[in-house]
């Protein structure tokens, strides 16, 4: 994976220049906040075969196959444009963390009622401005369908988060289990990592992924395992920050507990992707999979 390592690189020294500038603003710990493993970065590479390219620099252009079955599937990497799109995914991703921080997300929760202007945290106004500083990447990427899908994703995630979080406060309030995200409440579920989808059908297309293979559907039940389990693993750290202090196992079903679901997912994802070919698009699949397991 040494190319993907050099994308990664660069792209962590644009990101992390952008957080030194708004600490040199204001003092606060904002790299909690960040994944150098750029996980939604590692989604959206997992369809190019960049380990093919000899003598790999970030500040080239590239011709690459990505080749599913032998026959040539040429595509061409511009170096910068992606690069850019990826910092901005990155920067957004940022952003979200900052606005389902324990400090904000779970105010209404604990029980404590104060007015809009008192809600807008320190957490809320950062996610705010890596959004703001997201658009200048995605833009230059010079793509609108691919923009606005982004932040189309972006804007379905924090309704279903506001219902999401709801639901959980039911949870504590009224003594229920967490059967409704696996009943009637699993479309929204399925909606809180939806920009993690979005990003991985984007690699698909810009890679030039050849989506009339015979293996398609393996590609996509992959892609549908991987962000509910991440989506799993993120609902359980939601309700443990929702009341840490109160928090007992009895609010949930033994089955239907979010870490045993998480569980089962890891174990048919790994046999999944080891099934996986040809094996430069296994590999980048169980890197990313190592990353989210």
């Amino acid at each position: 994976m040494e190319n993907q390592n050099k994308i990664i690189f660069e792209i962590n020294k644009i990101i992390s220049e952008e957080i030194k500038i708004l600490n040199s603003y204001y003092n606060y710990d904002l790299k909690r906040f960040f994944c150098p493993e750029l996980f939604y970065g590692s989604a959206f590479l997992a369809f190019f075969n960049i380990e093919d390219i000899p003598d790999f620099i970030p500040d080239k252009n590239f011709k690459i196959n990505n080749s599913l079955d032998g026959r040539e599937n040429i595509t061409f990497f511009d170096t910068y444009k992606i690069i850019s799109l990826i910092t901005g995914i990155e920067l957004l991703a940022i952003g979200l963390n900052m606005h389902t921080s324990h400090e904000n997300t779970f105010r209404k929760v604990s029980g404590r009622s104060e007015n809009s202007e008192k809600n807008y945290t320190i957490e809320l106004l950062f996610g705010d401005i890596f959004y703001s500083r997201a658009i200048a990447y995605l833009i230059n990427f010079d793509n609108f369908i691919i923009f606005d899908n982004i932040l189309k994703s972006i804007l379905s995630i924090h309704r279903s988060r506001m219902i999401v979080h709801q639901k959980i406060k039911d949870i504590f309030d009224c003594g229920r289990n967490n059967a409704w995200f696996f009943n009637k409440g699993f479309s929204e579920v399925r909606m809180l990592n939806a920009l993690l989808k979005e990003i991985f059908f984007t690699g698909i297309g810009v890679s030039n992924f050849d989506v009339t293979a015979d293996k398609t559907k393996d590609f996509l039940m992959i892609i549908n395992e991987m962000v509910l389990l991440k989506t799993y693993n993120d609902l359980t750290d939601y309700v443990r920050q929702a009341a840490p202090e109160s928090f007992e196992s009895s609010h949930f079903k033994y089955d239907e507990d979010f870490l045993n679901k998480a569980d089962d997912l890891r174990k048919s994802l790994n046999i999944k992707i080891n099934r996986l070919e040809p094996e430069w698009i296994k590999e980048n699949f169980l890197k990313l999979f190592f990353k989210l397991a």
